[in-house]
């Protein structure tokens, strides 16, 4: 829960958007709210002269009658219809506002530079929990207002109230069980949904593995349908068991407010009859007393519903600051500029790093250099820290500790966003970008997005042009079936992804992160020929290999074998062979299974 002041000065960031979104929504909203104010108590006394003065009338035309009964109509029309066309208009603009929050939220979470938001099971419950109630977000400023309004009313009913006896202002005091128990109510409810965010994430992945197809395909196979998906109920029974016992607390607090302020008008209506019977009261002054003390119970109803949406609102908020604090706590604070092209090289001196909650370094004391104009190869097996060191090259986790240098400038010293405009990559775990062909190529170069030529030459370089030779619309093909296109295989779908690694012609760093796993070794050999002849053309660059295939790396210029998050062997193919170490015996193996 976030503090009052944290909710007051999100719900004016709301306002703001509400205003720029739309200024003749917000002032319409507004100019309705001042007749809702007012609109109960002027109800009462409309009522209250009704009665009084066709009481004292006796069957005489009293002109104060009609104006009384104008009163009442006016009223009741500001009630009635004004409350519908405001709460017309709130929901209209709290559209717009939800879905500019929405892009704030996934505008701070895309451009956080690391990844830890997206690799740590409490962010991502924060995230979930965010993005699943902006709407209590974006009507948060509609919520204080709202508030402000029914506080109003019951203060001018309350008022009137005291008037006829100061006793009834005990009916004040009374409304503020219902608050308290509103509040408590909705801090339970909160607690609930915080605790079982996790619950609810899992019930949503494990039932979305079962309608996609990449997932499907080996869980129909395997049939274990029935077992994830009662896995994902019994989380999900888990949330809405949680939910429904704050729930229950709730109402249970909020009978017993309720229970105390129907005591007190009770009393109240007692109270005015009796003085109605002793002549100390009229009957116009009972009938205001049963008007606003029924309506009283209303104007505390929405007091407690604002203050809800508030406190509700509040919880959000909480979420939401955390975003923005960790996005802007996280934004990298280096400004020098990438390099155009490298002298030196890359460098890693005394590198570690440990993901947060694991007791072991995934990296622990690793030097490399990393020469400008060569092919490195990075092997080891799975967990060795390949993907890891990937990552830390990338920027997308800093170390723990050690250095990582650009031709002698510290990684985190230079602006990320122009370093990694200088990177590519392509990666076993690639996207299957369901764009038309042109775009799912081209989006590895917004800038040639549709640029025929650049994408043909990318497609041409990562033996993909036969994939556009068998589609019906050729570049302009709708790919996957979400969109009822044209579904290609597996394997072509790597073969694009390659592509797009191959859109930024000259990339200091080019990343092939087992990027061919799909493919025939003789396929992923010849493409890896093909990278290895470009990047000894290309002086200023590096080409980082990785593979679990060493016959496809063996002519790199640089083959370094991780073992247990360090650097076991690095060197040549015939020097790391020659010193018989791990690199010989596991290309041994992998030899003797090919034969």
């Amino acid at each position: 829960m976030s503090s009052p002041s944290s909710t007051l000065r999100t719900a004016r960031h709301m306002f703001g958007i509400a205003w720029h979104s739309d200024r003749a929504s917000v002032v319409v909203i507004a100019a309705l709210a001042v007749p809702q104010a007012v609109a109960i108590a002027a109800t009462g006394l409309s009522q209250r002269w009704i009665v009084d003065k066709a009481h004292a009338a006796d069957g005489r035309f009293v002109p104060g009658l009609v104006i009384a009964v104008a009163l009442g109509v006016i009223a009741h029309t500001a009630l009635a219809a004004g409350g519908r066309t405001r709460d017309n208009y709130q929901f209209d603009v709290t559209d717009r506002i939800d879905l500019s929050v929405n892009r704030e939220i996934l505008a701070a979470a895309s451009t956080i530079p690391t990844l830890g938001h997206l690799e740590r099971a409490a962010y991502l419950d924060r995230l979930a929990l965010l993005r699943r109630h902006t709407r209590s977000l974006a009507g948060s400023c509609w919520a204080l207002g709202d508030t402000v309004t029914a506080v109003i009313s019951g203060s001018l009913s309350l008022w009137l109230l005291v008037g006829i006896n100061p006793l009834l202002g005990i009916l004040a005091v009374l409304a503020l069980p219902p608050l308290w128990a509103a509040n408590r109510a909705q801090r339970r409810l909160a607690e609930a949904r915080t605790a079982t965010a996790e619950d609810q994430r899992l019930e949503e992945q494990l039932h979305r593995m079962c309608i996609e197809p990449d997932s499907g395909k080996e869980i129909y196979v395997s049939g274990a349908g029935p077992t994830l998906d009662h896995m994902a109920d019994t989380a999900r029974l888990r949330v809405v068991t949680a939910v429904l016992r704050a729930r229950v607390g709730a109402i249970g607090w909020q009978l017993l407010g309720w229970l105390c302020y129907a005591a007190g008008y009770t009393g109240g209506l007692i109270l005015t009859a009796r003085m109605v019977a002793r002549g100390e009261a009229s009957l116009g002054e009972l009938m205001l007393v049963i008007t606003l003390g029924s309506r009283l119970r209303s104007q505390v109803h929405l007091t407690v519903d604002g203050i809800s949406r508030i406190a509700d609102a509040g919880h959000v908020t909480g979420h939401y600051l955390w975003l923005r604090e960790y996005a802007q706590a996280e934004r990298s604070v280096g400004t020098l500029e990438a390099p155009v092209a490298l002298e030196h090289g890359i460098e890693l001196r005394d590198v570690e790093f440990t993901y947060p909650g694991a007791a072991e370094p995934v990296l622990d004391g690793v030097d490399l250099t990393l020469r400008a104009g060569t092919t490195v190869a990075l092997v080891g097996a799975n967990g060795a820290g390949k993907t890891t060191l990937v990552k830390l090259l990338g920027g997308m986790h800093a170390p723990t500790a050690g250095t990582i240098t650009v031709d002698s400038i510290p990684l985190r010293e230079l602006d990320i966003d122009a370093w990694r405009q200088q990177l590519s990559g392509a990666f076993q775990d690639f996207v299957k970008f369901q764009l038309p062909l042109r775009h799912t190529v081209g989006i590895g170069l917004l800038s040639s997005l549709d640029d025929e030529a650049a994408v043909t030459r990318a497609l041409t370089e990562a033996g993909a042009m036969p994939i556009v030779e068998g589609l019906p619309d050729g570049l302009d093909t709708q790919l996957g079936l979400l969109y009822q296109g044209h579904e290609i295989s597996h394997g072509q779908w790597q073969r694009l992804a390659l592509a797009r690694a191959l859109m930024r012609r000259h990339p200091l760093l080019l990343v092939l992160d087992e990027p061919t796993a799909a493919l025939d070794p003789i396929a992923e050999h010849e493409l890896y020929e093909v990278f290895i002849r470009q990047a000894r053309r290309e002086r200023g660059r590096i080409t980082l290999l990785v593979s679990h295939r060493f016959s496809t790396v063996r002519n790199a210029d640089l083959i370094i074998v991780l073992d247990g998050g360090r650097v076991t062997e690095q060197g040549t193919h015939e020097e790391l062979m020659a010193a018989q170490g791990r690199y010989a015996a596991l290309y041994a193996t992998q030899a003797v299974a090919y034969q």
